[in-house]
């Protein structure tokens, strides 16, 4: 598993799952976001060494029981990578829906 797969898979949910009149998409983005993240810390500590989230400066602290381990700054990371990327996503998605509604 790579970061770039992680990220596909999330994208890969947001759109099977977009619905234009949603009031509050930013709810069910985070929620896609938090489950993309994996729990093990094999995985955790195999994707800490992608250059994307080795240099990656969180603004959130620590994910998990919130202590600077190596894991959780690392699951961190993940989620605020995939966070922006679905966002983006989102924005993209909204803007094809304003698209097709104004035709």
């Amino acid at each position: 598993m790579t970061l770039q797969e992680i990220i596909q898979g999330a994208k890969d949910d947001l759109i099977n799952e977009f619905d234009p009149d949603d009031q509050y998409p930013e709810d069910r983005l985070t929620e896609i976001a938090d489950s993309a993240v994996p729990i093990y810390t094999h995985d955790l500590m195999t994707l800490s060494s992608e250059p994307d989230i080795f240099f990656h400066e969180n603004e959130l602290g620590p994910a998990f029981d919130g202590s600077p381990t190596l894991a959780n700054i690392t699951a961190t990371a993940i989620y605020e990578l995939v966070s922006q990327a679905l966002y983006e996503t989102l924005y993209e998605l909204q803007a094809e829906a304003e698209l097709q509604e104004a035709a």
